[in-house]
């Protein structure tokens, strides 16, 4: 398992006030070490990477290759990680982690200076106890005003009371339904050019999104230690995702208070406009450290935690009826249809990029649309996923 998260470095150079310029010095770039991973009680593997932040001038980090990483447990037990791609390192794909026990992060780099974490309780994540969708209308990035959809939150709650910092991910998939899906295709050889019927459909097609941002809570506050109505997820109506069928799955990770702070300066900083005048909150340290100079800044997490999940099923005719369902993303009305003799259809067909959707016999004649509009492999999966329920 990757995180993935963002960390800003601001060069400031000349401002320019009403009355006159006023030059500042831009802030001197340091290159500091990275390092990020996680450990949970998922099956693996889990990856560590290693980098160096880099200036605004630059496009990618440099990364580390040839270190020696590894997970110590609190029994001692140590767990070898393998260099996968550069500045990733991979665990072995049997190894995950155990309720209960406590983990550390190891690195040595090539020139032999060694860096670890504080050590990390895995603690359990409660069940999650419900996902559960309300209209609502939320500000659109794009243009600044208000859109409806649909916004799915979450319920759980921890009657041990050990578990009170939440990370979540999500994951989403949504059945397409093109609106003249493809029955015919047609048959060039040789000596002839007939019209036969598809083998395989492509009317119906699925597609899947993974949640890229960082999405954390707390139930410090509650008196029944509940995450209760807990946002995770808003669909606009001006998405296709809700017009036939979608699904949600909820990954719950139980993180450490640290963890949870760490994460919360990180969004501070990252949110912030970038004016003088905000508050500087500067670079976000986590808990990795370097062994031989407690001076030398390291940033980056390693976490540790317990995962727990759900996955719910909606169908537009079961959510809010204020919700407009999204259009599709193709043009597709019916006076945009070719129709014409069997024998011109291959003309056609390369002409527009599109599919038979149906041969009539009386008169002979054939109806073509574009691909978008018959053929939903052109940006979906024809193949359900795994755990799609019809």
């Amino acid at each position: 398992m990757k995180k993935q998260y963002l960390i800003l470095l601001l060069t400031l150079g000349s401002v320019v006030a009403c009355v006159k310029p006023y030059d500042f010095d831009p802030l001197s770039y340091e290159k500091v070490l990275v390092i990020d991973g996680a450990v949970t009680n998922e099956p693996g593997p889990y990856e560590v990477s290693i980098t160096y932040t880099f200036p605004l001038e630059e496009t990618s980090a440099e990364t580390v290759a040839d270190a020696q990483v590894w997970v110590m447990d609190g029994a001692g037990l140590r767990t070898d990680f393998s260099p996968s791609e550069s500045g990733v390192y991979t665990s072995p794909p049997a190894f995950r982690g155990v309720v209960g026990n406590r983990y550390s992060l190891f690195v040595e780099m090539p020139d032999g200076s060694l860096y670890t974490s504080d050590e990390q309780l895995l603690k359990a994540s409660p069940e999650i106890d419900s996902i559960y969708g309300k209209y609502a209308q939320l500000p659109n990035d794009a243009d600044e005003q208000n859109v409806g959809g649909i916004q799915f939150f979450i319920d759980s709650h921890d009657d041990t009371g050990e578990t009170r910092h939440y990370r979540y991910e999500w994951e989403e998939a949504y059945k397409i339904q093109v609106p003249y899906p493809a029955h015919y295709e047609v048959v060039v050889s040789d000596t002839d050019t007939v019209i036969v019927p598809l083998d395989t459909p492509k009317g119906i097609c699925y597609q899947e999104y993974y949640s890229n941002s960082l999405i954390y809570g707390t139930s410090v506050g509650s008196s029944e230690n509940r995450m209760a109505e807990f946002p995770v997820r808003f669909v606009s109506e001006k998405l296709p995702h809700l017009r036939t069928r979608y699904a949600l799955l909820v990954k719950q990770y139980a993180i450490s208070e640290s963890a949870y702070l760490f994460y919360k300066r990180l969004r501070e900083n990252n949110e912030s406009g970038g004016s003088l005048f905000d508050k500087q909150t500067g670079s976000i340290f986590g808990n990795i450290h370097a062994v031989d100079n407690a001076e030398e800044s390291v940033l980056g997490y390693f976490e540790v935690s317990g995962v727990s999940s759900k996955r719910r099923f909606f169908y537009n005719r079961d959510l809010d009826e204020r919700l407009r369902a999204g259009h599709f993303p193709y043009s597709c009305l019916y006076t945009e249809r070719i129709s014409t003799v069997p024998d011109s259809a291959y003309y056609y067909l390369q002409l527009y990029d599109g599919n038979i959707y149906a041969l009539y016999t009386f008169p002979p004649s054939v109806d073509i649309y574009s691909r978008g509009c018959t053929d939903c492999s052109f940006y979906a999966e024809v193949i359900p996923p795994d755990y799609w329920v019809n």
